[in-house]
């Protein structure tokens, strides 16, 4: 058969692969078994379906720990008592550089309606008593009370 065009066969070649296409095909066997091994959801317990549940059961968790942003856990009496009372702590304390009226001055301007920082009352909280990086420092020695008293002032001041 091959005696037609010139090329002759060798018969050794015939009858066994050559070295390095069987250590190829070896290692392609052996690492697909590895694989197949190691990543199944037989050996390793994960399944798809496992984690879209723990995205969601995460994603729900972080959900129920938000508050709306309009969300008080004082009363409306409550809140307009201690908005009286952080007026006069802002008056004494932020009026400096956010102005008397909160219009801003060598700080923004408190009157809103957004809020880099966040809208909530919350927000305000941790602004005033961590500070930004802005360069608004951090009021953290007025003390818890009066620091949500200034925040429900400023709270109930802004515009909406």
């Amino acid at each position: 058969m091959g005696e037609f065009d010139g090329i002759q066969e060798r018969e050794e070649g015939k009858k066994k692969m050559p070295l390095g296409m069987t250590v190829l095909f070896m290692g392609l066997i052996i690492f697909g078994l590895a694989y197949m091994y190691l990543f199944m959801p037989q050996t390793t317990g994960w399944t798809q379906a496992g984690r879209y549940e723990a995205k969601i059961k995460a994603r729900e968790a972080e959900v129920a720990g938000r508050t709306r942003p309009d969300a008080h856990p004082e009363t409306e009496h409550e809140q307009m008592q201690a908005a009286e009372k952080g007026k006069e702590i802002y008056l004494a304390e932020c009026a400096v550089c956010h102005g008397n009226a909160l219009e801003g001055g060598i700080g923004p301007s408190l009157r809103g309606p957004k809020f880099k920082h966040g809208p909530t009352v919350e927000d305000h909280v941790r602004v005033i008593t961590k500070g930004t990086e802005e360069g608004m420092p951090g009021f953290e020695q007025l003390g818890a009370a009066k620091i949500r008293s200034v925040a429900s002032y400023i709270h109930t001041s802004h515009q909406h």
